[in-house]
């Protein structure tokens, strides 16, 4: 009598599990931290302005410089400013555009431990490609900057 009761709970429990299972997955995720999203833009960023950095506030400070920030296809002006390190090894990486046939492709400003969204049609884009690989190769120069400064000496 007990194993039968037994065999009952446990079916109640693996189909109130299913249906929790399945009720989740319907549940959106939420959306990635704004601004992050590469995309294609038409027309050049103007030119950069001059900057006067105000006195850093602590030894944990970094110097994030200012950059235009496109928005739906405006360009906008992200004033620099002095913020902690969003990781103990993380570094700033600044806003790049990326001039094609097909528009400017805008990457923005990030730290390093952040992951952009690229899209698809962006990722087939051959100038996109080629940003990237350019890209690789700093972070590889970033990782290995004791190697690279021992060449110069």
């Amino acid at each position: 009598m007990k194993l039968k009761s037994l065999h009952k709970t446990m079916l109640s429990i693996v189909l109130a599990g299913g249906a929790a299972a399945t009720t989740l997955a319907q549940i959106p995720l939420p959306p990635l931290p704004p601004g992050l999203n590469v995309r294609i833009t038409t027309g050049r960023p103007p030119a950069p302005r001059r900057e006067v950095r105000p006195a850093r506030p602590g030894p944990e400070y970094v110097w994030v410089g200012g950059f235009y920030d496109n928005d739906r296809g405006r360009y906008g002006w992200i004033p620099g400013r002095w913020e902690r390190r969003a990781a103990p090894d993380a570094y700033w990486i600044p806003a790049r555009y990326v001039r094609t046939a097909r528009g400017t492709i805008y990457e923005p400003g990030h730290w390093s431990n952040q992951q952009l969204v690229v899209e698809d049609d962006i990722r087939q884009n051959r100038d996109w490609r080629r940003h990237e690989r350019m890209h690789e190769r700093e972070l590889e120069r970033e990782r290995n900057r004791d190697y690279w400064d021992r060449d110069r000496q």
